[in-house]
């Protein structure tokens, strides 16, 4: 697995929060895709932090729950994949009715991640998806009988600052000051700054550690 590592520095003087997600990836079908707040931790005028993690991926499904007027998605299974072996997977339910994934294998296509949504029923609502690091990134609506394909991407993010907590969703296309920051092999340690003019940019080699 990769490790990745970002530098949040803010210049600015407002206090938020840096968060990092990812505008929904590609998918096979016709089902919404939906961003959530990946990774999100608050800083004060004049700091730094950082975020790292590693690009394994995961299957995941959970409940998406209102908090403080706003939607957040707790994951509440979570099963390792990789998107060039082990990337088929199924949703069912249990002999007690409750979701549960099932029959991991190969058989998607490579680079991407399938679960396939079996006959069942559920009193409430269950959405699914897949996470980076432990992390859910994005998820969709259970719909019985459809099979999701994720084409996901494992190196480009997207920064923004303000009041997000990880987990919460995200309107991606609404977003009006994000910065997209693209890991490599040979770059696995960037940095972004919120600037006195509380713009985001790419932060210049001397703020990095």
């Amino acid at each position: 697995m990769t490790d990745y590592r970002l530098t949040c520095t803010n210049m600015s003087k407002l206090h938020g929060n840096f968060a990092i997600y990812q505008v929904p990836p590609q998918s096979e079908g016709s089902q919404h895709v939906i961003s959530l707040a990946w990774m999100a931790r608050p800083a004060a005028p004049g700091t730094r932090l950082a975020f790292s993690w590693d690009t394994e991926m995961s299957f995941i499904w959970g409940e998406r729950g209102i908090y403080r007027n706003r939607s957040y998605f707790n994951a509440c299974q979570q099963v390792a994949a990789n998107p060039d072996r082990e990337n088929l997977i199924d949703l069912t339910s249990d002999i007690y009715g409750a979701p549960t994934f099932q029959n991991l294998r190969t058989g998607g296509p490579q680079g991407t991640m399938t679960i396939r949504q079996l006959s069942a029923i559920f009193d409430y609502p269950v959405h699914l998806g897949v996470a980076i690091g432990g992390a859910p990134v994005y998820t969709v609506n259970f719909n019985a009988n459809i099979t999701t394909t994720f084409i996901p991407h494992q190196n480009r993010y997207w920064v923004m600052f303000g009041g997000y907590m990880a987990g919460e969703t995200i309107d991606s296309a609404s977003v009006t000051n994000s910065l997209m920051v693209e890991f490599s092999p040979t770059s696995p340690s960037l940095g972004v700054v919120m600037g006195p003019d509380n713009i985001l940019r790419a932060a210049p080699a001397a703020l990095l550690p």
